[in-house]
């Protein structure tokens, strides 16, 4: 019970700082050039990676040590620890089935596969430097995950085409130089406030709470 609450107000204290600067964003550089769809299914994505972040425990700016606790053995405790690996997995799905939806440019499993396997490496490596194990296993099931959140989008996009074509950039507007890199410029946001900002706020509702 802990964890979850931990995990709860991690998340929300990252929510609170990406989420303005996100709405920002959508008002001063996309105004009208992208679908209402998008911009709010952006802001459900963000939420997801930003739970992602806060799920797995990466490092802040106040808390780095180096400590090389690594498992190079895939699954080896696969059987006593079932639920980690199933949460794992789960934890991704979002990840694969929104980065398609809402980008064109993902809608290849190679490109959307291959981007979640990034985010779990840079995930692991970062936990060399904040007392969590860098575990092999992690980086196969969340990859896994992104995997099986793509095969439902490609399910739901035949099911829901014209709800898709809504939420995705169109062409022309993918052509506009800032907007086309949306998914990085927003990618960067969130590390940054989970990096430096998100831990003080954090730090402010502990206080209140505890």
């Amino acid at each position: 019970m802990f964890r979850i609450l931990a995990i709860g107000i991690e998340t929300f204290s990252g929510i609170l700082v990406v989420f303005f600067v996100l709405a920002l964003f959508q008002i001063l550089i996309e105004k009208n050039k992208v679908s209402i769809g998008h911009k709010i299914v952006t802001f459900i994505y963000t939420f997801f990676v930003v739970a992602i972040f806060a799920a797995t425990g990466v490092p802040s700016f106040n808390s780095l040590h180096f400590d090389a606790t690594i498992n190079y053995v895939p699954f080896y405790d696969v059987v006593g620890n079932f639920i980690q690996y199933l949460l794992n997995l789960i934890l991704f799905v979002p990840f694969g089935f929104l980065l398609p939806a809402l980008w064109t440019k993902y809608q290849t499993s190679k490109r959307t596969i291959f981007t979640g396997f990034g985010l779990s490496l840079l995930i692991e490596i970062s936990q060399l430097f904040c007392y969590r194990t860098t575990d092999v296993d992690d980086l196969i099931m969340n990859t896994l995950g992104t995997s099986l959140g793509f095969m439902l989008f490609k399910i739901f996009s035949k099911k829901k085409p014209e709800l898709i074509k809504e939420i995705c950039l169109t062409e022309d507007v993918s052509n506009d130089r800032i907007i086309k890199f949306e998914e990085t410029i927003l990618f960067v946001i969130i590390i940054l406030v989970m990096f430096f900002i998100q831990p003080a706020i954090a730090s402010k509702i502990w206080s209140i709470i505890l």
